[in-house]
């Protein structure tokens, strides 16, 4: 038998590493099954490995003004980063490869993978300094070129992006494409406006797609220790995440793309990955890799389903497994959490807060979280359920967005249970308030879809937190300016955003009357600021 381990070269030691690569390989049957994982600290093992840990996905039609035929795809990695962390500040894994990974015919198949290889060169202007850059970073000589480099960044980021067919076969689309420097502070890196003008030098056009990578303020907005200190909310809720960044990688893809790629009825399911380099031991054939097959050590696709409906003990082999495994490996977790699980499962504790939460037999969560929303079962919503699969859509724990349903005028924070069929489970915009949503359906919110009665307490949960702490951008890339590290804090008062709050109107009150709509599941992550 061959087993894989897992290289981990990020910020543990290399045994350690080892160590750990060593567990996920014997949780996974071959190293065929290996695939993505993760969210924020979701998982045993890939706590120990920050830089390549998934924190979020997001996939929407995007939204700025005549960009409608384009849908934007964003992955975050590296949670809770602390913006004064230098002078070695958080970058992109030169050892890792991120992935944006499209399905776009229900097999949980990617037919489309974007992957985005980092390079850090250390001292590029000078080895014999300590600091990050020798002067206040500039803007680079040549921005339409994406490899002409930032000025006094004496650690500059770049990378390649490959365009991976479902056949394997890929294309190069951008070499030695820079990164966006880190907010340090505003002798290195000048005002907010002067900050974002470096960023937006990130953003490159590679043929029709756009691109950009480079730190971000951390858009998901939750009360974190609310929801892991025994579910307790609390009002206002506290936004756990707020002052902190993460690093995104970006891409704004014509429909077209996809349709290249053999959709053909507007549904795509998007995931996102982190690879590692393998090491092959105990080989019993002639196959000789050299040490440089990848191994997926994270994952995410619908936010909170590794974080908070799957248990402990399954978390890594998640994290270590494909898409297409989700209906044996994780369907039980969620569509039978009592049986499967037991009282200590997040939707027998939901049940024990609101008295009315079933906690099995949750085939609502299945077409949520699993499979989509077919077309017809909730009025005023087309579906986000593929129908090119023959025998239906493949179970996987991936997002999916049915991207024929244009932006609506108001965004709608509840998204589908708020009566924006543009909005999460339809795929998800950074604005979403998938805490709450996930926390409502979960606990009962949609259960007419069964012929059953929806939970009433169940639309009175959230973490109270109702906003991110900086404003997201209406433009690509959308998530707001990455917080600095001189000037900062982590507790930013709630702002208005563009999106509504949280009201249930319209289509959003048939779903609560009993419909179909509210993606349920991951769970707690409490979004948002302290007043």
């Amino acid at each position: 038998m061959t087993k894989t381990l897992t290289r981990k070269l990020a910020a543990v030691p290399a045994l350690a590493l080892l160590g750990i690569a060593a567990v996920l390989a014997l949780l996974v049957a071959s190293p065929g099954d290996f695939s993505d994982a993760a969210s924020h600290r979701d998982a045993p093992l890939i706590t120990e490995d920050p830089t390549a840990d998934n924190t979020d996905v997001y996939a929407f039609v995007s939204r700025e003004p005549g960009r409608q035929d384009y849908v934007t795809l964003i992955a975050n990695y590296i949670p809770l980063e602390e913006p004064g962390e230098g002078p070695n500040y958080y970058h992109f894994s030169d050892s890792a490869l991120y992935n944006i990974k499209v399905d776009t015919n229900g097999d949980a198949k990617p037919d489309l993978t974007y992957q985005f290889d980092f390079t850090t060169k250390i001292g590029d202007v000078t080895p014999n300094t300590f600091l990050y850059n020798t002067g206040k970073i500039g803007l680079p000589p040549n921005p339409a070129d994406p490899a002409s480099k930032y000025t006094n960044l004496n650690q500059p980021t770049s990378y390649k992006l490959k365009e991976i067919k479902g056949n394997g076969k890929g294309q190069t689309l951008l070499s030695n494409a820079r990164v966006a420097p880190i907010n340090i502070g505003p002798k290195s890196t000048g005002t907010q406006a002067e900050y974002e003008a470096l960023a937006e030098a990130a953003t490159h056009n590679a043929g029709n797609i756009k691109v950009f990578a480079g730190p971000r303020d951390e858009g998901f907005y939750v009360d974190l220790m609310g929801a892991f200190d025994l579910i307790n909310v609390r009002d206002p809720g506290v936004d756990t995440t707020s002052g902190f960044n993460v690093h995104t990688i970006a891409l704004e893809v014509p429909k077209s793309r996809f349709q290249a790629a053999g959709d053909t009825d507007g549904v795509i399911g998007v995931w996102a990955s982190a690879d590692r380099p393998s090491l092959k031991v105990d080989d019993d054939d002639d196959d000789d890799d050299g040490g440089k097959k990848m191994t997926q050590v994270s994952r995410i696709g619908n936010p909170l389903v590794n974080e908070v409906l799957i248990p402990l003990a399954f978390k890594d082999k998640y994290n270590a497994t494909q898409p297409r495994k989700d209906g044996q490996n994780i369907r039980d977790y969620i569509v039978n959490p009592g049986n499967s699980q037991g009282g200590a499962a997040l939707i027998p504790i939901l049940n024990g807060l609101t008295g009315c939460t079933p906690t099995n037999d949750r085939t609502d969560l299945e077409l949520i979280l699993l499979k989509g929303i077919p077309n017809g079962v909730l009025p005023g919503f087309a579906g986000n359920q593929d129908t090119q699969n023959r025998g239906g859509p493949v179970a996987a724990d991936v997002l999916r967005l049915n991207y024929n349903i244009a932006p609506g005028a108001d965004a709608n924070k509840l998204g589908l249970l708020g009566g924006d069929t543009s909005g999460f489970p339809n795929g998800r915009r950074v604005g979403d308030d998938v805490t709450d949503i996930d926390l409502k359906a979960a606990a009962g919110a949609v259960l007419h879809v069964l012929g059953a009665i929806n939970c009433p307490a169940s639309l009175t949960l959230g973490d109270n937190v109702n906003d991110n702490d900086v404003p997201y951008l209406g433009e690509f890339p959308y998530l707001a300016t990455p917080h600095n590290g001189y000037n900062h804090d982590h507790d930013h008062s709630s702002l208005s955003s563009p999106m509504v709050a949280a009201g249930v109107g319209g289509l959003g009150l048939l779903l609560a009357a009993g419909l179909v709509a509210p993606r349920a599941v991951s769970a707690i992550r409490r979004k948002e600021s302290e007043d």
